[in-house]
């Protein structure tokens, strides 16, 4: 049990871990492959997918099963330290609490896709990814996400509250008018006019030392 003991100290419990994320000193990936299994075998640790775990806590109904939505931002938005994807359409809205609605069908761009579009399902959750449109770093994640929203929101429909959410967003992100700039030419053209027409814009440039 000296990997299991490894396992809860780094991840802990019902949280999502990447085989690859694994790293146990002088231990081979060999070692750790057959170990792994072992620990699945004996119910210690749970396999959500290829290559994702999780390790479950005991419950009086059994073990307890990870929430889908763990697994999928483990897989397409960020990983250890690194952020690769960002949530776009319904769920977006959503999160930055601008709609109540929830949606079935959670919309992402990541690095982690291929395709221009796809649908595939973790878990119960129906997930639809698209290829992120430039690199995603933990640096512009911020405004791609940003971006992605004003494309996807018409400026007739931002309302007073909507606005002030959005602004919200830009402040607590730090997202100024060269980052705008730099990445709005691989969006839409009706992302920058949303952007002037609903007057958000100017909640970035009027702000005191935004370059």
């Amino acid at each position: 049990m000296v990997l299991y003991e490894k396992l809860v100290e780094q991840f802990g419990y019902n949280e999502p871990f990447l085989y690859s994320e694994i790293s146990f000193g002088k231990y081979s990936k060999v070692w750790i492959s057959k170990e792994l299994n072992k620990l699945c075998e004996q119910g210690v640790v749970s396999r959500f997918d290829k290559g994702i775990y999780y390790l479950p806590m005991q419950t009086p109904l059994g073990p307890s099963i990870i929430n889908p939505r763990k697994v999928i931002e483990k897989r397409y938005i960020q990983a250890s330290g690194e952020v690769f994807g960002y949530y776009s359409g319904q769920i977006l809205l959503n999160r930055l609490g601008i709609s109540t609605q929830m949606p079935n069908v959670i919309e992402i761009y990541t690095n982690n896709e291929s395709s221009k579009v796809r649908d595939v399902s973790v878990g119960c959750q129906k997930v639809r990814l698209r290829r992120s449109r430039v690199n995603v770093t933990k640096n512009n994640a911020p405004v791609l996400c940003f971006l992605e929203l004003m494309n996807s929101v018409s400026a007739t429909d931002m309302d007073t509250e909507r606005k002030n959410a959005i602004i919200k967003y830009m402040t607590e992100n730090g997202i100024t008018r060269k980052d705008i700039t730099q990445y709005a030419p691989i969006f839409p053209d009706k992302t920058m006019r949303n952007l002037i027409e609903s007057e958000v814009i100017y909640s970035v440039t009027q702000k005191p030392g935004t370059v």
